[in-house]
């Protein structure tokens, strides 16, 4: 689908969300990494759901709320909600105050819709189609500040990818906490989503010979 400059704020124009100054959007990162990040990094390749083909943009993933954060970046990989303490330990999650009212267009909902797409195309494993979405909502309507949508692994959570027009100095982070896997915050995200964390040893790497 393409979206042009001309539909914006039209009659059935496509909808949008706004998050208002002030507000407070989370973000889960790794704690090797600032919490304001648009991947992907120079010169890598596109990994997820709404990248740039081929890097026209960077964009920043985050969510409404820790519940949607979490689901998204730490439940998404590897699948089955077995995890290991250290791959939960390796990350934190931060609170971004916006500095600036964000206008973000509307992929869930009535948006699915109005944007001609359906969820199980913008869910799909393969993204070509969400990226493409994307592309076509940045070149299209240079107002809009990124996307909101819902999450894939918990429909309950809204999500965002910020394209970076929006500059990091309208973003400040606050709230720093590093997970823990025995942390009740942990805990209790743990059990919300029926995950468990994997308590056996470690296989080695180089298993001795019998």
């Amino acid at each position: 689908m393409a979206v042009t400059a001309a539909t914006a704020g039209a009659p059935g124009a496509p909808p949008t969300v706004t998050l208002p100054l002030g507000g407070l959007i989370v973000r889960v990162h790794r704690i090797t990494r600032d919490a304001i990040f648009f991947g992907p990094s120079p010169g890598s390749k596109p990994g997820n759901r709404f990248d740039a083909p081929n890097g026209e943009y960077r964009v920043l993933y985050a969510s409404e709320r820790l519940e949607g954060a979490f689901v998204e970046t730490v439940l998404r990989r590897p699948r089955g909600r077995i995890l290991r303490p250290e791959f939960v330990n390796e990350r934190a999650h931060s609170n971004l105050r916006l500095e600036r009212p964000l206008n973000l267009a509307k992929v869930y909902d009535e948006g699915l819709q109005a944007f001609g797409v359906d969820a199980g195309e913008l869910g799909a494993d393969d993204h070509t189609f969400s990226r493409s979405l994307a592309l076509s909502i940045h070149a299209g309507l240079p107002g809009v500040h990124g996307l909101a949508y819902r999450s894939r692994y918990n429909n309950g959570e809204i999500c965002y990818a910020l394209f970076d027009r929006v500059a990091a100095a309208d973003l400040t982070p606050s709230g720093y906490e590093r997970f823990d896997a025995s942390s009740p915050t942990i805990m209790r995200l743990m059990a919300l989503h029926r995950a468990v964390f994997d308590t056996s040893a470690p296989i080695p790497v180089n298993p001795p010979r019998a």
